[in-house]
């Protein structure tokens, strides 16, 4: 039987660690705990990168932050809830780099791009992680304390007119930011136009693969290795069991001819250590030339694992496979319903996975590049206000979409009609949130310093 031993078992003893410290590191190892076991080279790499700054640290500390609400007492519990709220379909994590451009029928939209965190759970929680996200990403961007303050008001205002007017019509109305409307400011304007064009040109074939003797195939280096054994014997098997489960259905037999496959590394920051494979396929045609992009496709089986916010704090029982569950909730939170076309899920080898077409087009809010923009000037307060607004109309929209939007109207402006407290509430609590994120990133720098690369836990 594998066994682990935590170095700061019972870490509020351990004199080293104060008992912030020891919650924080605590959590992270209950979390990786049969990673450190398996992967322990990957881990230790996900924590580096966590350590390399704010904005990746908040992403490898969703289920910190979750723990954190589940605790609090007083004020600070104040997460507006109520009786049909209590199960909305949550996408999990919105950090901005979980939003970006993805496609469907009619061309580039903006929508979350990241579900493997969506479960059900109270609709307060995920929309005070999406505003403390907000504000420590136009943090980064060297915005002031009032400018930022300002920023979550706008966002939290968005979201609940959102609400309010989808819970005036029934079905809810589609809200849906395309290319090339401007409605959705000049930041998600620019973004659309980037994605649309990477998605034309896909450059995920020129990207991640070569030509060499008229064959493509995939790339090998640090980031894409051979695949192991048993997956590498097993993936024909894996690749047909997901087009039962694909979003599109099973497509023709041509479409899936395997050309090939390598796994996948480096990737991602909390899911960093998870197994992905790219595999290679013919795609809709063979193509004419192979130096031309042709039709082939790249899909990812991506490892998903239990989401942040653990269904034992709700009450709930378990949720099926990981698998099951992000494919199941991105279908109920997807803006527009023929995106995503390749969206499977397979459950193989004791390995729960989630599979989508790999696109470059697919681009995301990098935040270090919209902090960059931000310093420099060319984005200035009138285009954060519109990325505020934006977010909080697309996390509203979704909300309601999956959810019950009168449900969410009422608690949101109870007791009065007005939702006033709340916004001043969530602005004051994104506050209080980011410096917490910014104290508990030294904290865990520190730890990560003494206690070393998996922060005192080691495998067999």
């Amino acid at each position: 039987m594998v066994s682990l031993l935590l170095l700061v078992a019972g870490a509020h003893c351990d004199p080293a660690l104060d008992s912030r410290t020891a919650f924080i590191v605590s959590t992270l190892v209950d979390a990786d705990r049969d990673l450190i076991a398996s992967r322990p080279t990957l881990v230790a790499s996900k924590y580096e990168v966590m350590a390399s700054g704010l904005q990746p640290f908040l992403r490898g500390t969703a289920t910190l932050f979750y723990r954190d609400l589940s605790r609090y007492q007083g004020e600070q519990a104040m997460i507006p809830h109520g009786e049909g709220t209590e199960q909305t379909q949550l996408y999990g994590d919105v950090h901005l780099e979980n939003v970006g451009v993805t496609f469907d029928v009619q061309g580039a939209l903006l929508d979350v791009v990241d579900f493997d965190a969506t479960t059900r759970g109270p609709f307060g929680w995920e929309v005070r992680r999406a505003a403390l996200a907000l504000r420590e990403a136009l943090y980064l961007g060297g915005v002031s304390e009032e400018g930022l303050d300002q920023v979550v008001a706008r966002f939290a205002g968005s979201y609940v007119q959102t609400v309010l007017d989808q819970s005036a019509t029934t079905p809810t109305l589609p809200t849906v930011f395309r290319e090339p409307s401007s409605a959705a400011g000049k930041i998600i304007t620019e973004l659309l136009a980037d994605g649309r064009k990477r998605y034309d040109s896909q450059e995920e074939l020129t990207q991640y693969g070569e030509v060499k003797d008229g064959v493509r195939t995939l790339l090998r280096n640090e980031d894409q290795q051979p695949l192991p054994e048993p997956w590498a014997s097993d993936l024909p098997k894996l690749i047909d069991s997901y087009r039962s489960h694909r979003h599109a259905g099973r497509g023709d037999d041509q479409q899936f001819a395997l050309l090939d496959a390598v796994q996948k590394l480096n990737s991602g920051v909390a899911s960093l250590p998870n197994l992905r494979f790219w595999v290679l396929l013919r795609g809709d045609s063979a193509a004419p030339d192979p130096t031309t992009m042709g039709g082939q496709w790249i899909l990812e089986f991506k490892e998903e694992r239990d989401p942040p916010l653990p269904s034992a704090w709700l009450g709930r029982g378990p949720l099926g496979n990981n698998g099951e569950r992000v494919y199941g909730g991105t279908l109920r939170l997807l803006a527009s319903p023929t995106s995503e076309a390749d969206l499977g899920y397979v459950s193989f080898g004791g390995v729960s996975f989630q599979v989508r077409r790999v696109l470059r087009g697919r681009r995301d809010l990098d935040v270090a590049k919209l902090s960059e923009r931000v310093l420099s000037g060319r984005y200035g307060t009138p285009d954060l206000f519109d990325l505020a607004v934006t977010l909080g109309r697309l996390l509203g929209a979704g909300h309601a979409r999956a959810g019950s939007a009168a449900d969410l109207a009422r608690v949101l402006t109870a007791p009065d009609g007005r939702a006033d407290e709340w916004v001043s509430h969530l602005i004051g609590e994104a506050a209080s949130d980011q410096r917490r994120l910014q104290r508990d990133l030294l904290l865990f720098q520190q730890a990560l310093a003494l206690r070393g690369p998996l922060l005192g836990a080691h495998s067999p």
